[in-house]
């Protein structure tokens, strides 16, 4: 109830600001947006749809029409107001109308407040090239949501402007159809920043999320009290009486710790990172070695207009601490193993974006909340439906090695141009890998060949996108998008067209 009571508030307050632009319409932007999608089959090819908020189907071709209004009070002063709302109405397999965007803004100083949907990067933006954070990133429809948030990095007292600080808190709702309904999502991050004004900074950071409450179809109500809230805020253990799952912490965690250097020379500027993964205690203490995105990014690298970014990611995610047992249990010495756990350290199998309670995983609306590399049940059901997983959760392939790359600039002043190419190599998850057994090491008596995922599958996925406005002057543009997938897996040729009018 209380996520609609907050888009029904933004929409009342959307409307009030609109009703007092009349006398000042620069308070006031407003578009209206076609798009469509097609291509060679009903699946539409991978970056069509992935890392675009969450808009389009991707089981058949896509008609979309986009109506959004923002209104800002003060948007530039200390005090601030604004409202947003976006209304989709698409015609696909799928065919709906929703609101993508409803939300109340407001900001005092340098700390700021959104409540609502609102599609906002919090956290380290990695900019548009990038594949998103493993951590959030636009994969997906905002969650209903009431964000505090400091959104840029600023200064820490005393410190003689060389150390920084930018963070936020959230607090939402998780209105889809999940294996356990009615459940809270929490998201916060906290990062530092030292060098001021160097020409060199460093940062690090934590981005943390937890899925947590909600009703489960085989422990009932799970704990969603004031106190479990704050057991969740600090990943801390379920109180007595918490399911048994939920003894190491309350709720499904999963998160990053974020590391990394940008610098300066002349016009150009360059950015490393590094994004950790972790899903449980031993990831936090980097247990799983050296799992997670890795980057580099520079921007205006050759002085001129033609190439204005160059961007490129690894991922890589096979180890999740080991193949070995999480945790004990009374009966880890199997016939084929001379030593408990197979002789394996207790602590692995990470097994990212999955949780045996929550099964829907780090999922909203049946899409990754974080990298679009992780594959879905949904996404391999297009290859076929029968493929045998051994598992019951949301993600079949959390065991991943990616590489991603991308370029952007401007060919002519009114013409530019954005292109990525990503080849990810899926090798499925532990327990697929062991066909469903609970060990670490391969029982002898199942043959492993048989698993969809061993050996590896390997996809290309290509995108050239471009965007023309006739005139500089003239508030319209027009979007052309070729993408292509072409692998073991997905196999498609794609396109995107669009245009967008800003009324006011």
């Amino acid at each position: 109830m209380i996520r609609y009571c907050i888009t029904f508030t933004a929409l009342i307050l959307l409307s009030i600001n609109i009703t007092s632009a009349q006398a000042d319409s620069s308070r006031l932007q407003s578009d209206i947006t076609l798009l469509s999608t097609f291509g060679t089959s009903n699946d539409q090819s991978f970056w069509l749809t992935h890392n675009r908020w969450g808009i389009f189907d991707d089981a058949s071709a896509n008609g979309l029409f986009l109506g959004s209004a923002t209104y800002n009070i003060n948007k530039d002063k200390t005090f601030s107001l604004g409202a947003g709302l976006e209304v989709v109405a698409r015609t696909s397999a799928n065919s709906k109308v929703y609101i993508q965007q409803g939300y109340i803004e407001s900001k005092l100083g340098f700390v700021h407040l959104e409540v609502g949907r609102k599609q906002s990067i919090h956290g380290i933006d990695l900019g548009e090239l990038s594949s998103g954070s493993v951590a959030i990133s636009n994969n997906t429809i905002p969650i209903p949501s009431i964000v505090v948030s400091v959104p840029e990095f600023t200064e820490i007292p005393y410190t003689f402007g060389l150390l920084e600080f930018k963070g936020h808190f959230t607090h939402g709702w998780l209105d889809d159809s999940r294996f356990v309904t009615e459940a809270y999502f929490h998201n916060k991050s906290f990062h530092v920043q030292l060098g001021g004004d160097f020409w060199i900074n460093g940062y690090w950071g934590i981005n943390h999320t937890a899925i947590w409450g909600g009703n489960s179809p085989i422990h009932g109500e799970l704990p969603s009290s004031l106190s479990d809230f704050l057991r969740v805020v600090v990943a801390k253990e379920g109180a007595d009486g918490s399911p048994a799952n939920e003894v190491n912490a309350l709720g499904f965690h999963s998160g990053v710790w974020d590391w990394g250097i940008k610098a300066s020379f002349g016009q150009a500027k360059a950015h490393l990172y590094y994004q950790h993964i972790f899903t449980d205690g031993s990831g936090m203490r980097y247990r799983n070695k050296f799992d997670g995105l890795w980057g580099a990014r520079v921007e205006n690298p050759f002085q001129q207009k033609y190439i204005t970014e160059i961007l490129y990611e690894f991922i890589y995610t096979l180890h999740q601490s080991g193949p070995g047992l999480s945790d004990p249990n009374p009966n880890d010495q199997p016939w084929f193993c001379d030593k408990p756990n197979c002789g394996y350290p207790y602590g692995g199998r990470d097994n990212y974006y999955n949780n045996g309670m929550y099964r829907s995983g780090h999922s909203y609306l049946g899409m990754s909340l974080g990298s679009p590399f992780f594959m879905t049940q949904h996404q391999l059901d297009k290859v076929d439906p029968s493929i045998q997983t051994y598992s019951s959760v949301h993600f079949v392939s959390n065991r991943n090695i990616v590489h991603h790359f991308g370029v952007k600039g401007e060919v002519l002043p009114t013409l530019s141009y954005r292109f990525m190419t990503s080849y990810a190599r899926y090798f499925g998850t532990y327990n697929g890998l062991n066909m469903g057994t609970l060990w670490g090491s391969i029982d002898p008596s199942v043959d492993s060949e048989e698993y969809f995922f061993n050996p590896d599958q390997r996809q290309w996925y290509f995108m050239l996108e471009s965007s023309w406005q006739p005139k500089q002057n003239l508030p319209l543009s027009l979007n052309l998008t070729f993408a292509a997938d072409k692998g073991d897996l997905f196999n498609s040729l794609g396109f995107l067209a669009g245009i967008t009018w800003t009324i006011l």
